[in-house]
């Protein structure tokens, strides 16, 4: 079967890296259900919450446009059983003032791909992105975020947290694109990611664009083992390894959490979080 690409990064590096594209890997291509698709229309001036929490093996795309004045708060969650795959597409246009809210949770399945792309096509337009992943065993886990800043005057925030333990493997590509024409617009992307032991391979890729000069943009990215001082302490008040790293995790992802509307759906993730950190496999 020939290789279907899936998503790409906007601007190739070295090859040799291994992260200029993304693979829709076997299981998915021969899937027999259709793309669950899922349009959204946010009217001028108006608000609109949108939950999605995947469950099912499938292919996902979400497209959605925002009108001039209006506001999403979308929030995407894959919460498929680990021995899944699955994939997830989210596409953003929004109009002049429009404000664009998105929250991802990457917690489940095998293998999954996921790409979000947001276009800030209006003047004064806003996108507030924040994400988090967690990956353990020998999953894979494949990121694309990209903001493209068209108008005038565009604010962008990037924010994604992750953690990985056991063999898990991850790419995550982050990009601002600042556009010809996007004075005075400016952009912020960060990415943290907290690795609870060796073994795992995690590739981050912060990627900053511009044909614009007078705009303003920042990115970085954290990562690194657990501060063994930080873990000292809270084994000194009577946590064991476990919990403490529980309790590091949880305190790195509640931003984002807080950011779903659904308690009940706040109080899996962390569950399935704990449990999975509970239930190292070395």
């Amino acid at each position: 079967m020939e290789k279907e690409i899936f998503s790409t990064l906007p601007v190739p590096t070295w090859r040799w890296l291994g992260v200029n594209e993304a693979y829709l890997p076997e299981e998915i291509q021969m899937l027999p259900t259709p793309v669950r698709k899922t349009q959204i229309e946010v009217p001028a001036g108006q608000h609109v919450t949108q939950v999605i929490a995947n469950r099912t093996e499938q292919r996902t795309e979400i497209t959605a446009h925002v009108a001039e004045g209006g506001s999403l708060q979308l929030v995407q969650l894959q919460l498929l059983p680990p021995d899944k795959a699955g994939t997830c597409s989210v596409t953003v246009t929004a109009e002049k003032d429009a404000q664009v809210y998105y929250t991802g949770a990457e917690i489940g399945a095998s293998r999954v791909l996921a790409q979000v792309k947001i276009h800030l096509a209006g003047d004064g337009s806003k996108a507030d992105v924040a994400a988090l992943y967690f990956g353990d065993g020998t999953r894979s886990i494949d990121l694309n975020y990209v903001i493209t800043q068209a108008g005038k005057k565009t604010e962008a925030n990037m924010q994604v947290r992750g953690a990985l333990q056991d063999s898990a493997a991850k790419i995550f590509r982050g990009t601002l694109d600042f556009k010809a024409g996007s004075k005075g617009s400016t952009g912020r992307e960060k990415e943290e990611v907290v690795l609870l032991n060796e073994g795992i391979r995690n590739r981050s890729v912060p990627l900053m664009l511009s044909a614009e000069e007078d705009v303003n943009g920042q990115h970085a990215v954290s990562a690194g083992r657990l501060d063994k001082s930080k873990l000292f302490y809270l084994m000194s008040r009577g946590l064991d390894e476990k919990e403490a790293q529980k309790l590091v995790v949880g305190a790195l992802f509640a931003t984002v959490l807080e950011r779903v509307p659904d308690a009940e759906l706040r109080e899996e993730i962390s569950r399935v979080v704990e449990e999975q950190i509970e239930h190292e496999q070395r």
